[in-house]
């Protein structure tokens, strides 16, 4: 830390405090159900909320999947108390932005080491079966696709058409 001398010996011992509020997992949960409440708490502040908690619980994955159990045990309670159907489907709380980091935290070797190539690969074989057909330049509807709302619907007569672009050197 790049702190006056004068000043070094009060700002490690807050760390250290903070440190240790941030291993009790009663303060943890009590601290993010406080700011769920608070009605100025935006949706912004949640995302970092939930990154900066992430980040400091990535070296214990254990007691943030503790802490990540109590809390969706208690969002699960509060959602059955509303409508359970809206559950984890909007990303609006901590909790659940917090269980989107820890699943990419517990996915990415595996995503990285086993599937991360094949997955490619059948992006590339899928991309290039979409543009063997026609693709609309403007709408980006094209004949081939997967998306049912990007489909091209009307049967066309096409071409493909090469363009090439000469640039001036200098």
């Amino acid at each position: 830390l790049d702190i006056p001398e004068c000043r070094r010996q009060t700002v490690e011992q807050g760390l250290v405090q903070l440190s240790n509020l941030l291993n009790s997992k009663l303060f943890l949960t009590k601290f993010i159900h406080t700011l769920e409440i608070q009605r100025t708490f935006s949706p912004r502040d949640r995302a970092y909320v939930a990154s900066l908690l992430t980040v400091s619980l990535h070296g214990k994955l254990e007691y943030f999947t503790d802490i990540l159990k109590t809390l969706l045990n208690d969002l699960v309670e509060q959602y059955v108390a509303k409508n359970p159907k809206l559950m984890l489907r909007r990303t609006e709380t901590v909790v659940e932005k917090l269980l989107t980091n820890w699943m990419s935290i517990c996915l990415y070797a595996f995503v990285r080491d086993s599937v991360g190539e094949p997955l490619y690969m059948l992006f590339r074989g899928i991309k290039h079966q979409v543009d063997k057909g026609p693709v609309d330049w403007v709408t980006g509807k094209a004949k081939y696709t997967l998306n049912d709302n990007r489909l091209l619907r009307e049967d066309l007569e096409y071409r493909t058409l090469v363009s090439t672009k000469a640039v001036p050197s200098g």
